[in-house]
């Protein structure tokens, strides 16, 4: 993540509304990629310090979850990453919004880095393979509801995230049941994009000969394999605590569309958190992301010093994970996925 400054010189972030040194209203533009400062005028736009005119997204006007910006003549209410939102939870109780909120902070960060990558980034109705994404509710967390349970996941461009990850209770509960190291909502929205691109990037293209080189056949069947893995969930999790073991995760075993969806999520982490050590001068600025060796290697030590910061502070590793050489060879498939050059 880049670094943004106010025009008053003050230090912003990501999803600052106000800079609270001088007062002025924030907004984030996706076509610059910029947080801009801006002062409103009587007309009802926003104006930047070079006099251009843009308008709130209307959940950023409306309900205070989002910061994205749109040109003022747009016809367009809302912006690019709440246009793609096919259904939100019922805004009836203050502690839905608070958790619709944290949704939509988790998924400007993840659009975020897919526009940083110039990766294809449109809605259903823009296109045919266009992406979207639902966010549901269960009986567990409202019984007011139908479905006694709703799956996170992805089908057919549509990523769905179950409001109950949005709950840090709720999730961290969920992680400790299930033994995992990490569990965090913008890893979910990181994973979950990786099926999308896979059928973007790969399906039917020539890179589906080296993806079944290293993570296997994907057309082996899905829901035989996740019943096999929640089967035996416990000895796969010794054998994935293996420094050796050539999958990223314990779930990366699942199915190879579930590995390669894994790697996917650890090169985003790996693209946006190596930004944001070179913002604060932790590596080289200049660092040149095509050598994948020497990136990687800068990955690991910002991950060591991460992980020494939070035990500081008494917290759980930030990156509890080890990178084989094996798991390292299907990022770099990752990383030639999306920059070819």
């Amino acid at each position: 993540m880049k670094t943004f400054y106010c025009r008053c010189g003050n230090g912003l972030f990501f999803d600052n509304t106000r800079c609270i040194v001088c007062g002025l209203n924030l907004g984030f533009d996706p076509l610059s990629q910029q947080l801009l400062s801006f002062e409103q005028l009587a007309g009802g736009a926003w104006q930047t310090t070079e006099h251009r005119h843009f308008k709130p997204c209307q959940n950023y006007r409306d309900y205070q979850v989002c910061n994205w910006m749109l040109p003022f003549d747009s016809e367009e209410n809302y912006c690019l990453a709440c246009a793609l939102n096919e259904m939100i939870p019922a805004l009836s109780a203050p502690q839905r919004r608070r958790w619709w909120g944290n949704m939509e902070t988790a998924k400007r960060h993840l659009l975020y880095s897919l526009l940083s990558l110039q990766l294809p980034v449109q809605s259903r109705s823009e296109h045919a393979q266009g992406l979207a994404f639902a966010f549901l509710e269960d009986k567990r967390m409202n019984p007011a509801v139908a479905e006694d349970y709703v799956a996170t996941g992805y089908r057919q461009g549509l990523i769905t995230v179950n409001l109950a990850e949005a709950d840090e209770l709720s999730r961290e509960m969920t992680r400790v049941q299930m033994n995992e190291p990490y569990r965090t909502l913008l890893g979910h929205f990181r994973h979950e994009s990786g099926h999308y691109y896979f059928e973007r990037l790969i399906r039917d293209d020539k890179h589906l000969v080296v993806f079944r080189q290293l993570f296997g056949d994907e057309s082996l069947d899905y829901a035989s394999a996740l019943a096999n893995y929640y089967e035996n969930q416990r000895s796969l999790n010794s054998a994935y605590t293996d420094p050796s073991s050539p999958f990223i995760s314990c779930y990366a075993q699942a199915h190879p569309l579930e590995d390669w969806a894994e790697c996917w999520a650890h090169y985003l982490h790996m693209t946006d958190t190596t930004e944001t050590a070179a913002q604060f001068g932790i590596i080289d600025a200049d660092i040149d992301r095509s050598d994948f060796s020497s990136w990687s290697s800068h990955w690991e030590r910002v991950t060591v010093a991460l992980n020494a910061l939070n035990r500081s502070m008494g917290l759980r590793d930030a990156y509890p994970f080890v990178l084989s050489d094996a798991v390292l060879t299907k990022i770099h498939f990752v990383h030639r996925v999306i920059d070819p050059r």
